[in-house]
């Protein structure tokens, strides 16, 4: 995808997220990079708080409220459980543990960080991205993966929710 592409389609993805009101397009956006100098992949993904909320109040608990200055501490261990069973990342045949790092909120937007410590150099690296896709049919999973400077991307759905990135 030539540079122009790539910014235009970035430009659309931002849109999206940033929308307000009440919205019918299903995204979420996952950036992950690996850091050599530490041997980990640290992962950002931002979800429409409205939805995860919805998510996690059908899956957990119907009192989960995903709101700043509110939030519940067992908020955070239904996340880390939901992200571990829904986002999954295989290097050299093995899945690895998402480490639940924080979280914030921006507009309506939940942002979630993550780290995977003792990743050691790979070439590829399989992502199963089924965020959100059991309560939204046409949610689409938007998934970034950055390493020694190259970023190859996803689209991740219901109906495929597996991909494979090759590095250099």
């Amino acid at each position: 995808m030539s540079h122009l592409k790539k910014i235009i389609f970035l430009f659309l993805v931002c849109s999206c997220l940033s929308f307000k009101g009440t919205h019918k397009f299903y995204l979420s956006v996952t950036d992950a990079a690996y850091v050599e100098k530490s041997s980990s992949v640290q992962i950002i993904t931002r979800l429409f708080v409205d939805d995860f909320q919805k998510l996690l109040q059908t899956r957990y608990d119907k009192n989960v409220q995903l709101l700043r200055g509110q939030d519940l501490a067992e908020n955070n261990v239904y996340i880390q459980q939901y992200f571990n069973k829904k986002l999954k990342i295989n290097i050299q045949n093995k899945d690895l543990n998402l480490n639940f790092i924080g979280k914030r909120y921006e507009d309506d937007l939940i942002i979630c960080y993550f780290e995977i410590e003792g990743v050691k150099n790979f070439s590829s690296v399989e992502i199963t991205n089924l965020l959100l896709t059991d309560l939204f049919e046409e949610q689409k999973n938007l998934v970034h993966f950055e390493k020694g400077g190259e970023t190859e991307s996803l689209m991740l759905v219901k109906e495929k929710p597996t991909g494979t990135i090759k590095f250099n």
